[in-house]
């Protein structure tokens, strides 16, 4: 009887630990596929918090810099393999001295007749790793800037200002044809 409450106790605090440790720690990155013929990361993005993300990728090495909702700066490093990107960022409130990191992931979606190419992912900060999920939508094959040059609130209003893409941070789901 003592061995079979020892067994059961020790099946119990099991459990229990692989409950904990089945909380999600980080963002888990999905098994990368290959990249869609005729497509790439290089580009210039948008999507509801990134007013403008610009993506640099060469090999299987990618960084990039956005401009975000409240006037945050950021920037990633990461690793390519086809569809996915693994990356680790930084950002900053520009009037302030706080920062965040974390890790995330991005996968590539092609565009189609009736959509533009959009990225997907996950994305966590800080030592508790909450994971939030995220999208933005490819508007340019071009970023703005370069990989050390800082967005400026020009090429902000220029892109809040495109009707045909994300105004003040709030992306429309349709094309630009307004299907």
């Amino acid at each position: 009887m003592r061995l079979l409450r020892r067994t059961l106790s020790g099946l119990m605090l099991s459990s229990a630990l692989s409950c904990s440790a089945a909380s999600p720690a980080a963002a888990t990155p999905p098994a990368p596929a290959p990249m869609p013929p005729g497509n790439n990361w290089r580009g210039l993005y948008q999507g509801p918090y990134h007013l403008i993300l610009n993506i640099w990728a060469e090999g299987t090495r990618a960084q990039g810099n956005w401009r975000a909702v409240g006037d945050r700066e950021g920037m990633f490093t990461g690793t390519v393999n086809g569809n996915l990107l693994v990356f680790d960022w930084t950002e900053r409130a520009r009037d302030k001295q706080e920062t965040w990191s974390g890790s995330g992931y991005f996968v590539y979606s092609a565009a189609a007749p009736d959509r533009p190419a959009e990225i997907f992912g996950e994305w966590g900060m800080g030592s508790a790793r909450k994971v939030s999920s995220w999208w933005a939508k490819k508007r340019a094959e071009e970023p703005l800037r370069s990989e050390r040059g800082r967005i400026d609130r020009d090429a902000d209003q220029q892109y809040q200002d495109d009707a045909s893409g994300c105004e003040m941070a709030g992306c429309d789901t349709s094309d630009q044809d307004g299907k």
